[in-house]
């Protein structure tokens, strides 16, 4: 068995240093090495880690004094095995012209394959930015793949294996070989709906107390998704910026779980409207003001795990009609229904931060909100101030794996969902069909975002990506808009970048069940809208008198 069965990775880079990983199986001693080429005929550090079962067996190296948007290579070697090579690369620093960033959410590996992550792995970009739910919770019988464990996340070994699971995977290895990482959680990284004092479905009776259940996903990701904290004295302190030249700063928070009040539709939760309802805390609010209060910067980039703006729906007979609506919508008095695990669950914490976005763009500086979580595409002008006017534009991209909000209840309800995204009035687009991520392209003048589309039964060797739709918004434009633009070709890896791992061995299997899962969906639909016709035709036709 190999030792390296879980590839590398690269992690939270800054302009001179970088976190390497890897996972030993059979041994405890690695040495590692960085090089300026993928040959390794120029190595430029080199060095010696060691780990065990209190870490489960990773290795987090932080590799200093490197070069400013400096492309690296670096590999590991224990036990006379080398692991394969991996690609990594700095932040700029100084005056900065351009930065690209790939944008994913919502991995569910039981549901689909990995494909957009090895779609992004072929990308050029400068950094990847996971946005949450990288692994699921639940007992993964939703699809084709059984997760691993075969049960709900409870212990911290169960949320080590599924992590595990989902690093062996060869397209999530793609993509962590070719670009470093940022990372962020949301609730099924934890559990359903999860907030600091507990989740949706977790029963203490039944999984024993919140804190040991949440304490162990926290120290499992840190071990297969390490971070560099903010404040080191906290130990769920995932909320940190990093800034990116003279460029942009990129600010990442934790709106699930350090500062998170549970949601409103739970028991015995405050009421929605109640003003100390919270989202992520006094001390990381204290701390985003002063983030977003610096204006060095033209741009500041927001990164969370949920959906800023609002998306509430409106459907007609309410009641009837509310089973068809996505999962986590819940209803209002006014027979409006809202996702009250998004900032629309907290709207005083959303005034907060409108106070802020607006404080900085009277500076002239300008911020972009950056969200996943709804498995679905959104280019939002806003949240608007009192004013009605947007104080910020935001990003929301689609899901790597699972089921698409379109595509989670009856076949065809996307167009009841597609009919309500374009009567709100702050949405400039949106799809809610697709799987794909986003890319998002910065410069001094504007910043530009694309959404890619990719097939996740795409069974190529290189899956494409087909564009969806690519705006911009302008430093100089007030207020702040998307603009239709084209988008470039997202280019393919050069001639320098590792060789990547085959596609998963499963990968045709998955692909034809979905399609016999088409198939009976198909012939369901139809079977429906015969029955339909012929009680019609029978309902139409004459009724004879009796001789």
């Amino acid at each position: 068995m190999t030792v390296f069965l879980h590839a590398v990775a690269s992690f939270d880079p800054t302009a001179s240093s970088v976190l390497l990983w890897t996972r030993l199986t059979g041994a405890t001693s690695v040495d590692w090495a960085v090089a300026a080429d993928p040959n390794f005929s120029k190595v430029l550090a080199r060095g010696n880690a060691r780990t065990g079962p209190e870490r489960d067996h990773t290795v987090v190296v932080d590799v200093d004094g490197l070069e400013p948007a400096t492309t690296y290579w670096y590999r590991f070697e224990a036990s006379s095995e080398r692991s394969v090579v991996g690609r990594t690369r700095t932040l700029p620093a100084g005056q900065v012209s351009s930065f690209t960033m790939g944008m994913v959410s919502c991995a569910r590996y039981s549901v689909a394959p990995l494909t957009v992550y090895r779609t992004v792995g072929q990308a050029e970009v400068d950094l990847v930015l996971h946005l949450g739910d990288y692994i699921y919770d639940d007992a993964g019988d939703k699809g084709p793949r059984s997760h691993n464990p075969p049960r709900e996340l409870i212990s911290l070994e169960d949320y080590r294996q599924r992590l595990a699971q989902i690093r062996r995977d060869s397209d999530c290895q793609a993509l962590h070989m070719r670009h470093p990482v940022m990372f962020l959680w949301d609730d099924h990284d934890f559990a359903d709906n999860a907030w600091l004092g507990g989740a949706k479905k977790h029963d203490p009776e039944e999984h024993g107390p919140w804190s040991h259940r949440r304490d162990a996903a926290v120290q499992a990701h840190r071990e297969w998704l390490p971070w560099r904290k903010a404040d080191p004295s906290e130990p769920l302190c995932i909320y940190r910026s990093i800034g990116i030249g003279d460029l942009a700063e990129l600010i990442i928070l934790d709106t699930r779980i350090i500062g998170r009040d549970c949601q409103a539709s739970f028991a015995g939760a405050k009421k929605l409207d109640d003003r100390t309802r919270s989202l992520v805390g006094r001390r990381q609010r204290d701390w985003l003001e002063q983030r977003l209060a610096d204006s060095s910067r033209p741009w500041a980039l927001v990164a969370n795990g949920v959906v800023v703006n609002p998306i509430p729906m409106s459907l007609p007979l309410a009641k009837l009609t509310r089973p068809l609506l996505p999962e986590g919508y819940v209803g209002l008095d006014d027979g409006q229904f809202l996702r009250d695990d998004q900032w629309d669950g907290y709207p005083a914490e959303r005034d907060r931060l409108l106070q802020l976005l607006g404080r900085r763009a009277a500076s002239g500086s300008r911020t972009v909100l950056l969200s996943g979580d709804v498995h679905s595409s959104w280019a939002f002008e806003g949240p608007t101030g009192p004013d009605g006017v947007p104080l910020a534009v935001e990003v929301t991209v689609p899901s790597v794996a699972s089921a698409p909000m379109g595509r989670t209840r009856l076949p065809g309800l996307w167009r009841l969902l597609d009919r309500e995204a374009r009567r709100m009035e702050h949405v400039r687009w949106a799809d809610v069909t697709e799987r794909g991520f986003t890319v998002l392209q910065v410069s001094p003048e504007e910043v530009k975002a694309g959404w890619w589309f990719v097939d996740p039964y795409d069974t190529d060797s290189q899956p494409g990506a087909d564009l969806g739709a690519a705006f911009r918004t302008r430093l100089d434009a007030w207020p702040p808009l998307w603009e239709e633009v084209t988008a470039p070709h997202v280019p393919s890896g050069g001639v320098q970048s590792p060789d990547l791992p085959p596609r998963p061995d499963d990968l045709r299997d998955i692909r034809r069940w979905h399609l016999r899962r088409r198939f009976g969906l198909l012939i369901l639909v139809l079977g429906c809208a015969i029955t339909f016709v012929v009680g019609l035709g029978r309902l139409a036709r004459p009724r004879r008198g009796r001789r």
